[in-house]
């Protein structure tokens, strides 16, 4: 076989397992695919949208509801769902902002007591409904009505104050890139690899697929659900710590958007509310897809009711295609 042939058929094989991969993997490619379509649309039609700040104002716009996003995927792709996510958010800032009281030496502190507060939520809806087997829908809407209780309760104000170290995050930047953008791409990494490398994930995805099949095959499907809120509260914790990044004090209203937002991230991301199908990267692209929808908006100063007329609609399209693509399966 001459070296040239030899090349030849190495790109042909590279090229297989790109479209096996592109085959194996359509909603990611999809969600993605929708976003390259709204930056063209919105490059060719505004200024403003392609310029390098907004740009970078809009990725730091995303990193809220895209880790509040991520929070919901690993709750949703284990066979469940957590509309709690917006008030732990809110519940994990006003604690931070409230401990740091703008000193740099209480960080430490309220970033533990924070995330701490996601551990003790995570295992109360793991609990709840794993052991008195109270639907998911229903156990998280009630935990997202008692902890907007308990916000309101305490202050109906904003609270506290960010360490000036810690609200520099969302400002600084090193060679270059946005401290806040580097911190967030690290985290989609541990994200994609706890989900796609480890025992956990693998389980996880057993457990959403086919809750009997994975007992049957010795998955500890009580323990690994339960484990799956816990993730999803303190991501959604420290979603409000990146949150106060922005907002410097913890607000009672900090996670409201939150409620279907992160449902609409995965839906759009190609995660199946059934459980056990989805991905990392496709949540990644649906919450950005988000992002650069409403910035598209404002760039073409669109009225808000047709906004939220214009997501439904891609919400509704997305799902017809995903159905459609089951059924020829």
């Amino acid at each position: 076989m001459s070296a040239h042939a030899g090349q030849e058929r190495l790109r042909a094989q590279r090229l297989a397992g790109r479209t096996e991969w592109l085959r194996r993997q359509p909603r990611p490619v999809l969600a993605w695919a929708i976003l390259v379509i709204l930056i063209v649309l919105g490059s060719s039609t505004s200024a403003t949208f392609r310029s390098g700040p907004v740009l970078i104002e809009t990725l730091k716009g995303a990193t809220f509801v895209g880790m509040a996003a991520a929070a919901q995927f690993f709750a949703v792709v284990g066979g469940g769902i957590d509309l709690s996510v917006g008030a732990v958010a809110t519940i994990s800032g006003m604690f931070a902002a409230v401990i740091m009281g703008g000193h740099d030496h209480s960080i430490a502190l309220a970033v533990l007591a924070s995330l701490g507060v996601g551990v003790v939520i995570g295992t109360l809806n793991g609990l709840i409904i794993n052991r008195l087997k109270i639907a998911p829908f229903i156990a998280t809407f009630a935990m997202y009505y008692i902890l907007v209780g308990v916000a309101y309760t305490y202050s109906v104000n904003p609270v506290g104050q960010a360490a000036p170290s810690f609200y520099a995050i969302y400002t600084d930047a090193w060679v270059g890139i946005p401290v806040l953008l580097i911190l967030v791409a690290v985290f989609w990494f541990i994200c994609w690899y706890v989900a796609r490398q480890t025992a956990f994930g693998r389980h996880l995805y057993a457990v959403g697929g086919d809750r009997e099949a994975a007992r049957l095959a010795g998955v500890r499907t009580t323990r690994v659900s339960i484990a799956s809120y816990i993730t999803c509260s303190v991501i959604a914790a420290f979603a409000g710590l990146i949150e106060l990044t922005q907002t410097g004090v913890g607000a009672p209203d900090l996670g409201a958007t939150l409620l279907l937002t992160t449902v609409t991230a995965v839906v759009i991301g190609g995660v199946s509310l059934f459980g056990g199908e989805g991905s990392v990267i496709g949540v990644l692209g649906g919450a950005l897809v988000l992002a650069f929808l409403n910035q598209l908006f404002d760039a073409l100063q669109v009225n808000a009711l047709y906004q939220t007329l214009i997501q439904g609609l891609i919400i509704l399209a997305t799902l017809a295609i995903y159905r459609q693509k089951r059924r020829t399966e």
